[in-house]
């Protein structure tokens, strides 16, 4: 809504969206990883998918950390 509306801090809230979703999914994947053990990481089982995709996705569009800096430049944060 706010990008439709083109508020100013729109894109830190993108910014703070991006971040916490990456980490949720990250999370996720480390979680069933740690779940299904070493066979997570074969080719057979679709969680190797996965996590390869969480952890490219985490780092896409803008690292963590400059994402969570773009929320706090935001005024008033």
């Amino acid at each position: 809504v706010a990008l439709a509306g083109e508020a100013p801090d729109a894109g830190a809230d993108v910014a703070a969206a991006k971040v916490a979703a990456g980490e949720a999914a990250y999370a996720a994947a480390r979680t069933a990883l740690q779940l299904h053990g070493a066979i997570g990481y074969t080719a057979e089982y679709d969680l190797s998918l996965w996590i390869r995709k969480a952890r490219a996705l985490r780092s896409a569009w803008g690292s963590p950390s400059a994402c969570r800096a773009r929320v706090l430049a935001r005024p008033g944060a």
